[in-house]
């Protein structure tokens, strides 16, 4: 029962691992390209994005074992506590008021 219908949660699942990787690597490439602008650096969007993806992404994608990664998801949670931190601050300053 339900094997007829099991490649729908396969295919569902890889299109969701596939659509994120896509919004990623779209936002990693468009910061990409203005902080190479910042440099006078020129570089096209499209460019950008094969880039981060072939040189950054995929490798990380193929790596088999995931503890390696672990120092920089505790990097990752840090960045977001002090951006939390930082537009608390602003808010409850009334930087974002009228």
């Amino acid at each position: 029962r339900g094997t007829s219908t099991s490649w729908m949660v396969a295919a569902s699942s890889a299109l969701d691992c596939f659509a994120g990787n896509l919004t990623y690597s779209m936002v990693l490439a468009d910061t990409f390209r203005d902080l190479l602008a910042t440099l006078g650096v020129s570089v096209t969007r499209s460019t950008a994005l094969l880039g981060l993806t072939g040189l950054v992404i995929l490798p990380l994608c193929l790596v088999k074992n995931l503890s390696s990664l672990a120092p920089f998801s505790l990097l990752g949670i840090m960045g977001m506590a002090y951006t939390s931190i930082a537009i608390g601050i602003r808010f409850f300053g009334g930087a974002y008021s009228k």
